[in-house]
């Protein structure tokens, strides 16, 4: 593993090198010295910044180039202050040598996404001439659910085992190629649980001296272990392939065959045959292969077919679909319209999981953090989050069985499941919707069932419901995603805008800068509106916060419970001192309404028909949801998901053509799926770079 990433890093470097015509080169050193130098110059470094010494060295100056396109790209810099500016053409120009530069085989965080501007993915002339390789080789570590379906295959059950891998810290998606390390403590954990499994797989008690399996023994395993008498090499070698056909779905070359057979006579010298078989078939469950799935490429640089049953498997599940292997070593997964049958197969067969599919979602709008936000229970409402977010997920998996403008229908739908569980009908034998959650003495102190929050008195059979004009449409106003997008004791108007412009709108926001204090004014008597407005209204501040704070305000017709309301409670200051009993002594707290304002506005994004003011959180996602752009942002989020890392220029192509499938299906999230599945971005693998 090791050597391929030598091997990566040597070909990356010796490929920049001559990735771009000097022209090029020399154009993007000419931006720098027309626009750059005034402030990052040898006499003057503003944020201690020098550029003006810039060769176009890529090797040994890409942190300092990297840094220069993504302000410029941007917008960030030069400042708006700075003359002269440069033409959106120049920026353009600039942007689109950066991309070649460091696009294909820039290793980003999943959360620095949108840096490749969208008029350069989608415009008519994206990707023209372009013919760059779409990922480099890689190796991708398992995820945590894949490894625990990983488990399942090998094993059939999970319990006892440590999960080896750490939860990623990232917002948004958190599968990211790049991201997955396996460091030496995660490697402990590791051989632990394989030595488990190993356990698990040879179980077994003495009857009439015979080995029997118990609980989920492999029986091809357990016929090796009987005390009074070693196994045949005959015997060890379909003990091993069996192993290599649980662990990683192919049959074991004669030389790992023969390797392994060495191993087990070293560890069978002092005679013990149990020990030594257990420690064989353990090394097969530590192999790379095991934990890693390669995605190398074969001569015509496009997956070979056992790793595009992998990626696939992957792609749509926690575990391997076991169809596809059998195609791959058939010969039978070698065009684009095999690989569409069998993507199309496993999203219309019921009866097979696919988590990969619903997960994209929630990392998307990420309202699955609902319960990690710590809130008192209010005294008058059941206040549910892990409900809330199930709800959530009926709702988008009704939308996506419909599968008709699936984007728009995400924000706009009126309709929503209320406290609902699935649970078999006895007679019918079909699953039918019942509540949840029942008001009980144990649950219950007097508050309002969670029902209230739709404007139900009680529960209703007939899911999904349809609410009434003017309350909640979509995800976003699902009380899910408000909670999850909230603080303990208020709304979160700033996170809310960034999601909306990041996630929605395709834009930036950096992250706070180091030493700077977000602290929100403490003035009850106050709106949150007005004091997130005194908070942010320095120029330093604003500069981030114009892109967020009014696409979040909007939302302040919710409660941090996601009740909706009309009026806003504040403390009454001048009724709370006068509120002293007959000795001068304060009697408490006294509150009253401050009129609601829910008005924001989008602004910057590049498309005459988003900007412009909104009065309400409705006619903010209407009008979002009616977007192209915004439509084709989503798409950009649902290719980093399924391709593990973020989309460069080469990949225009992939995008349009997803949107188009989308578009030409009616809105099918299947079609996109399909499309996104079977693309050059998908499928190739290489280290070319530049035009």
């Amino acid at each position: 593993m090791k050597a391929f990433v030598l091997f990566a890093s040597l070909a990356f470097a010796a490929n920049l090198s001559a990735a771009s015509s000097e022209s090029e080169a020399a154009s993007a050193r000419r931006f720098v010295a027309d626009f750059c130098v005034r402030c990052h110059g040898q006499d003057k470094q503003k944020g201690d910044v020098r550029l003006d010494d810039l060769t176009g060295d890529i090797i040994a100056e890409g942190t300092r180039w990297a840094a220069a396109l993504d302000l410029v790209r941007d917008g960030k810099m030069p400042p708006p202050e700075s003359k002269p500016q440069p033409t959106a053409a120049q920026r353009g120009a600039f942007a689109a040598w950066g991309v070649r530069q460091f696009g294909a085989h820039a290793q980003r965080k999943p959360n620095l996404g949108n840096l490749v501007p969208h008029d350069l993915l989608f415009g008519p002339a994206a990707g023209a001439g372009t013919n760059v390789a779409a990922s480099a080789p890689r190796l991708w570590r398992i995820s945590s659910e894949a490894y625990a379906g990983w488990v399942e295959d090998v094993a059939k059950r999970t319990t006892g085992l440590v999960p080896p891998f750490s939860a990623s810290p990232e917002r948004g998606i958190k599968d990211f190629a790049a991201l997955g390390r396996v460091d030496e403590p995660t490697t402990e954990i590791l051989l632990r649980n394989a030595e488990a499994i190993v356990e698990k797989q040879t179980a077994f008690e003495l009857a009439d001296g015979k080995p029997r399996g118990k609980f989920d023994a492999v029986r091809e395993f357990v016929e090796l272990l009987r005390p009074d008498a070693a196994p045949t090499r005959d015997m060890l070698e379909k003990a091993v392939q069996k192993q290599f056909s649980l662990a990683l779905a192919r049959r074991a070359e004669a030389e790992e065959v023969a390797r392994l057979l060495a191993l087990y006579d070293r560890c069978a010298t002092g005679g013990n045959h149990v020990l030594a078989l257990r420690t064989t078939l353990t090394a097969v469950l530590l192999r790379a292969d095991a934990i890693f799935r390669a995605e190398l490429g074969g001569p015509d640089g496009l997956l070979t077919p056992r790793e595009t049953a992998a990626a696939l498997s992957a792609a749509l599940a926690h575990r391997r679909d076991a169809r596809l292997f059998e195609a791959a070593d058939k010969g039978q997964l070698t065009t684009r319209a095999q690989l569409a049958e069998h993507v199309r197969r496993i999203l219309d067969d019921p009866k097979i999981a696919k988590p990969r599919v619903l997960g994209f979602f929630r990392e998307y709008f990420e309202y699955g953090q609902a319960p990690e936000v710590f809130k008192d229970r209010p005294k008058d409402l059941m206040h549910e989050p892990k409900q809330h977010v199930a709800d959530t997920d009926q709702l988008i998996l009704h939308l996506l069985a419909q599968d008709k403008d699936v984007f728009r229908q995400l924000l706009t739908t009126p309709q929503a499941f209320v406290n609902v569980r699935s649970k078999q009908n006895k007679q019918t034998r079909l699953d039918e919707f019942v509540p949840a959650i029942t008001k009980s003495a144990q649950n219950n102190k007097g508050q309002a069932i969670i029902e209230t929050l739709y404007g139900l008195s009680e529960w209703t059979a007939q899911q999904p419901i349809t609410q009434p004009a003017g309350a909640r449409i979509g995800v976003l106003m699902q009380p899910s995603w408000l909670i999850a997008w909230s603080e303990n004791f208020n709304n979160d108007i700033v996170r809310r805008g960034r999601f909306i412009r990041e996630r929605l709108l395709g834009g930036t926001v950096p992250d706070l800068p180091i030493g700077v204090a977000a602290m929100i004014p403490d003035d009850r008597d106050r709106t949150l509106r007005d004091r997130v407005g005194s908070a942010t209204k320095d120029e330093r501040c604003w500069k981030c916060h114009q892109h967020m704070d009014q696409l979040g305000l909007p939302f302040e017709n919710f409660d941090h419970y996601s009740r909706l309301i009309t009026a806003e409670t504040v403390l009454d200051r001048a009724v709370t001192a006068a509120n002293v009993d007959k000795k001068g002594k304060p009697m408490g707290d006294v509150f009253t309404t401050a009129p609601l304002n829910t008005t924001g506005a989008i602004a910057g994004t590049g498309d005459p028909q988003l900007d412009g003011p909104v009065k309400s959180p409705h006619e903010l996602v209407t009008r979002i949801a009616n977007s192209d752009r915004a439509r084709q942002v989503w798409i950009r989020h649902a290719f980093r998901y399924y391709m593990g890392r973020n989309e460069t220029l080469a990949d225009a192509p992939t995008l349009q053509a997803a949107d188009r499938a989308y578009l030409d299906s009616g809105g099918s999230f299947k079609a996109l799926l399909v499309s996104l599945l079977t693309s050059d971005s998908f499928l190739k693998r290489g280290f070319l770079a530049g035009p």
